[in-house]
Order: structure tokens, then sequence, then C-alpha cells
């Protein structure tokens, strides 16, 4: 997988501080490091080894004032600002705030992205190698790596063995994965429940457990892709994670959540520079769920298709028509075939295409029409070379239901027999090849949605 293809971004992070504030910024120590709860739980005061020692009697014989200071001081660590960050974490911030730009359809913002990728690399190689004990940098490092970043620079900072303890195993798995290796490191990024950590870093892994998830269990997949939208809502990450679960969810009989997200999708993402692909992808999973899905559940994405253009709309319905009449769904097959049908030109390919669709989903109920209105206005012949088996189909079918039965031996019935050239004969060799091409096609759409 390259650096920046389907991995998945972060929500936006604060302003960075201007330069200057990192020459003035001191190095932190250990209780600057530490969470505000643990600062809370043991405040440093002058007489903290004495409170330690003591009995709980001898605590309730301090006197108030005592307990009063120590509870200020509590409170005071807790609303204390945390310290500034240095530059590891704001030049990580600063790649997170590209990134959730380019979500928004931020044209520079994309053309920036891979530059700034390269010259954090180059930066964090420069840095000296004492500063990712820091838990935090450390931690901008993981965060990096997940981001799309080099994983040649993670190895190298892995084999100066100064990585703060705690992020070296998620930095091993984060190089494993981004080099593809399926080794152990790799394989532990599964182990992690990404709602403990925050809310950047949780999101990024829960893509990346989605991606890791795929070839063992598609539903583990879908639910890491749900984790990761909500932490990190509103940037590349959901944007990312929306795209691939709209596919993944087309595979189940889910279609309530299938429209909901892709209906959600177009309404945050439509400028994102990945719409396109989210659309060409989109069609194959409307193909998907045409086979299934009824009426009343497809009309929630009507909003949806109406604010696509005419030509791509009637694409959408010509193709979920076709699939829909191949795999019996009748109601579904047309309504589409109308809704295609009322986007084509009068004399088109197009319109001759929706006709035989919404032939093929009524053909079963022809005896309430006249045989003739069920194909009024078509043409075999200007239909393409693949939909010529259908209308041949059609025609048979609906030739045999609508005849009255023969009751005189004499003269063979319509399309009886098999002779060479007959009707019945082009109407099953026609019925194979329709047979074929539906078989290929559903293959097709099965290895592009893996």
């Amino acid at each position: 997988m390259g650096a920046f293809g389907a991995l998945g971004w972060f929500a936006v992070w604060p302003k960075l501080r201007p330069p200057a504030a990192v020459a003035a910024q001191a190095k932190p120590d250990a209780s600057a490091i530490a969470p505000p709860v643990i600062v809370a739980a043991a405040p440093a005061t002058p007489h903290s080894a004495e409170k330690t020692a003591a009995a709980p009697a001898a605590v309730a014989q301090k006197a108030p004032g005592a307990m009063g200071t120590a509870r200020t001081q509590a409170v005071a660590a807790l609303s204390a600002p945390p310290p500034p960050p240095g530059e590891a974490e704001r030049l990580v911030r600063r790649l997170q705030d590209v990134q959730n730009r380019v979500a928004e359809g931020d044209v520079a913002a994309l053309h920036d992205m891979p530059r700034l990728v390269v010259a954090i690399s180059r930066r964090f190689v420069e840095l000296p190698a004492e500063i990712w004990a820091d838990e935090r940098n450390a931690h901008a490092l993981v965060l990096y790596l997940l981001s799309g970043g080099s994983s040649v620079v993670g190895r190298r900072l892995l084999r100066e063995n100064t990585l703060a303890s705690a992020e070296a195993p998620l930095a091993k798995g984060a190089v494993a994965y981004l080099e593809g290796i399926d080794c152990a490191e790799r394989d532990a990024l599964l182990d992690i429940d990404p709602r403990r950590l925050d809310a950047a870093l949780g999101a990024q892994l829960a893509f990346v457990q989605a991606i890791l998830l795929l070839k063992y269990d598609r539903a583990k997949a879908i639910g890491a892709l749900d984790i990761a939208r909500l932490l990190a809502p509103g940037g590349l990450v959901e944007e990312a994670a929306l795209r691939r679960e709209v596919s993944l969810v087309s595979e189940t009989a889910q279609f309530d959540k299938f429209a909901e997200l892709a209906r959600q999708y177009w309404s945050r993402f439509r400028r994102s520079p990945y719409a396109e692909n989210f659309l060409r992808q989109f069609l194959v999973d409307v193909e998907r769920v045409s086979a299934q899905i009824t009426v009343e559940q497809w009309t929630r994405l009507d909003e949806f298709m109406d604010s696509l253009g005419v030509e791509r709309r009637r694409v959408f319905y010509l193709a979920m028509a076709q699939t829909a009449a191949a795999a019996g769904n009748s109601a579904f097959a047309d309504f589409a075939a109308r809704r295609a049908l009322a986007l084509a030109a009068p004399d088109s390919v197009e319109r001759q295409r929706a006709l035989l669709y919404r032939a093929a989903a009524n053909v079963a109920r022809v005896r309430a029409a006249p045989y003739g209105d069920l194909l009024s206005g078509l043409d075999r012949a200007k239909l393409p070379r693949a939909d010529q088996p259908l209308y041949d189909a059609v025609v048979v079918v609906a030739a045999r239901i609508t005849r009255a039965p023969e009751r005189n031996f004499a003269t063979a019935p319509p399309g009886a027999g098999d002779l060479p050239g007959g009707e019945l004969a082009r109407a099953e060799a026609s019925l194979r090849d329709a047979d074929a091409a539906i078989d290929a096609s559903r293959k097709s759409m099965e290895r592009r949605g893996k």
C-alpha cells in the first residue's frame, strides 16, 4: 500500500505555536510528562513523603488548613495547562492540519502533503536522539508513521534504541504495516484497543486494523471502521473510512446502513479529491445491492442521487435495472428502469436498454397488459450485443405465457421444436450466453469488491 493511498487521517489539531516558542521551551521533566490524573492523585507538596508514610489517624489529626492547602494544590494541578508541544509534535500536527484541509477539497493542500511528509522525515532524523525517550515525542513518531510517513525513518529511530518503551511496539507494528511485512509485530496491532488511546492515534490505528482484518473477518473490519469514523470526525480518517465501509457494507444485507453511510459521505466529502474514486466504486456497490434491495430502502438515497448529474444518474439506474432484472428483483428492476427511461434521450441506445430492462422486470406479469405493450418501442438491432440475449429471452417467455394452448396435433405451436435456426434454439442459446455473461459480471464485481 502506498504512503498516501487508502491510509486514514486525523481530526484537526490546535493551531501550531510560532517557531520562537520552540527555542524558549525547556526540556519537560517527568511530572510535566505525566497525565494530569497522576499529578492529582499525588500532588507535590513539601510534606508529600510524610503523608505517604503517615497512618490514617495521623492524617486525621492534621490542621484543617493543611488539608485545605493540599486540596487547593490538587485542583491547581488539574487546572494547569499542559506543557507546550515539542517540535516533533508540532510537525505532526501540521501534517494532520494539511490532511484535514485535503478532505475539505483544498487542492493546494493536496500538493503540499507529500512535500511536507518528506520534510518531516528529514527533520526527524536531524533531531537529537534523546528526545525520543519522551513519550510525547515517541507518540508523535507513531502518528507520523501511521499517517503515511516513511518506514525508513521509523527503522532508523528504532535502531537507535532511544524510543520510549511504551511506544516501541506501536512503532514496530507501524513500520511492518507500511512495508507490508506479515509478522508478529504487525499482527500485534490487532491486540490494541484503539479506544484506550487518544482520539487521533486511536482513529488511525482503528483504520489500520480494518485493513488488516479484511482478509479474515469482514464484520470486524466494518466495526473497526466505525470506531475510526467516530474517533476522528471531519478529517481524512473519516473520509477514507466512509469510502471503504460503504463498499464493505454493500456486501451484506444492511441496506439501511449502506444508504446512510453513502449519504453521509456525499454530504460531507463531495469536494474531496477522492470523491470521484468513491463514485466509481459506488457504481460497483449499487450493482451488488440491486439484486436484493427494495424500492423503499433505496429511496433514502434519492437526495444523494438527485445531486448527481443527469448522465451519471442514467448510468447508475441502467446498471441497477440490469442487475435487478437478471437477479429476479422485479419490483426494483422496474423502478430503476423507469428512472433511467425518464433520463434517456429519444431514439438513444440508453432508452432501448431501459425499455428492455423494464420488459424483463414485467415479463412474468405480462398477462396484466397486452403482449405488444411490453415490447413497445424495442428494436433488437438497436440494442448493444450484450443485451440482445436478454431481449430474445423476454420475447420467448412472453410469447409462451400469452399464447393460447394448442389443441390440434397437426400444427406445432409457435416456438416448439428444436430445429437449427428455430426460434427456440436461438432463445436457448441466448439464455446460455446471458447466464455466462451474468456469471462473469458477478465474478468481476466480487474481484473488484475485495
